[in-house]
């Protein structure tokens, strides 16, 4: 749970999305995201990627965009930074108090991000095809979502390990999936 004084002081207006710089099978990208939603969201837990959430509340996808000059992606809404748990193929990725050491250090070289210690492991959309979340079941957003993790940087995954930090559409309705989808 968030305090009271973390969530006073951050502007909506500053974060930007952790956006697949391709739209793998997700027209409107898929972007870095906690589980969970508002006041459900899950710290904890491990992160994933989820259809991007423009024109509604979308904090668990926010991070500061200034964060990454300094080898960080702070989620400021949370006062964390996104870490891998271990420095190896595979691993989950989590949020961590920002001064919690070397795991939470990233480079973006190329679009992709590096662990700044191992740059050898890219920030890495699962393989498998996107599925509809619990809410896009039920909503007529139909949201989907997938897996993250640290893989070996390659060219075979490269459509998958390429990211942007973009900033939100200034929209104030949901963005719907295209017809069919």
């Amino acid at each position: 749970m968030i305090s009271i004084s973390s969530a006073q002081f951050y502007n909506i207006e500053n974060g930007v999305f952790l956006k697949s710089a391709l739209p793998l099978d997700e027209p409107r990208h898929l972007c870095v995201d906690i589980p969970g939603h508002k006041d459900r969201v899950k710290v904890n837990g491990h992160m994933m990627v989820h259809s991007c959430k423009e024109g509604m509340w979308n904090l668990d996808e926010r991070f500061e965009k200034s964060s990454i000059n300094s080898n960080k992606l702070r989620m400021p809404y949370y006062d964390r930074c996104l870490a891998a748990e271990k420095a190896e193929e595979g691993s989950k990725i989590i949020l961590r108090r920002c001064l919690d050491g070397k795991l939470t250090n990233w480079q973006m070289i190329e679009a992709k991000l590096r662990l700044l210690d191992h740059p050898h492991l890219c920030l890495t959309i699962g393989s498998e095809p996107s599925r509809l979340t619990r809410g896009g079941k039920r909503l007529p957003t139909r949201a989907k979502a997938r897996s993250l993790s640290m893989r070996t940087c390659s060219d075979l995954s490269v459509e998958r390990q390429l990211w942007t930090l973009a900033d939100p559409l200034t929209i104030t309705k949901p963005l719907l999936p295209p017809k069919g989808n």
